[in-house]
């Protein structure tokens, strides 16, 4: 049975739109020197670059300490001889908060596959309002679009605009900057949906330098929070994924995936 579920899930993971996340080198830049961007989905030990096209593409933005700068200017989609990405230049020492947002797609899988999904996801509500309807063993059917954000530091001062929510429909939150982040102190990260605290939402905390490593999800608290211990040395990456009910005649469920990359 486990076997079986490993299986699911893998399948699963590449129709479902799994993964994905603003691939940095270094979280550390000097003011308006360029700053390379990938962009990645999949999972630990099985990752690729995104299809980055300007027809997915919704924004890329830099929400810094000095307000707000568009980014799109820096994107090169991908083509046969290149897999795609962003070179952008940061002014202004603090904090950078790099904001991606992809526009709406269509997601239509078999029934095993979506609850295997939806299970290792944790989209609760997907698989209630299937078990409500009685329907479990039909298909699963999503609209479904990305958020993704990454820290960059320019300087030694860590300011706060790192630690304010953006207003993303789905949107990872550090508690304190990671970039001042104390020994010993915990890695509290909170989750918003629609602009509210998100509880019971699935969140997982992967490192994305050394041996890829699988994290343990971890659930929301009531005020959508989590804690993580202190993370060593290195580049980070949180994980979320949501969904909510729609009326839509291609799809049951609209779903969100977002990420926050941060570290060194």
């Amino acid at each position: 049975m486990r076997k079986l579920l490993a299986v699911l899930i893998c399948i699963a993971a590449p129709a479902a739109a799994h993964d994905f996340w603003i691939d940095i080198a270094s979280h550390r830049a000097a003011a308006g020197a360029p700053v390379a961007l990938r962009f990645l989905m999949g999972d630990a030990g099985a990752v690729q670059p995104w299809d980055m096209q300007w027809r997915k593409i919704i924004s890329l933005r830099d929400y810094g300490p000095a307000g707000v700068i568009d980014l799109q200017a820096g994107i090169h989609p991908q083509t046969p001889a290149n897999p795609g990405g962003a070179v952008v230049a940061l002014t202004g020492a603090g904090t950078h908060v790099i904001v991606f947002e992809s526009a709406l797609a269509e997601n239509d899988i078999d029934a095993a596959a979506f609850n295997a999904y939806a299970t290792h996801e944790g989209l609760t509500p997907a698989l209630a309002a299937h078990k409500a309807a009685g329907t479990e063993a039909s298909r699963g059917r999503e609209t479904y679009s990305r958020r993704a954000e990454a820290l960059v530091q320019i300087g030694p001062a860590a300011t706060a605009n790192a630690t304010r929510a953006i207003g993303l429909t789905l949107e990872i939150t550090p508690e304190s900057n990671p970039h001042a982040q104390k020994p010993g102190q915990p890695l509290v990260l909170r989750v918003d949906w629609r602009g509210k605290p998100l509880p019971g939402a699935s969140l997982v905390l992967e490192p994305l330098d050394g041996k890829p490593a699988h994290g343990t999800p971890v659930i929301t608290d009531a005020q959508g929070h989590v804690k993580f211990p202190t993370p060593t040395p290195g580049r980070w990456r949180a994980n979320v994924v949501w969904t909510q009910p729609i009326t839509h005649p291609r799809a049951e469920f609209d779903t969100v995936f977002s990420s926050l990359t941060f570290g060194d």
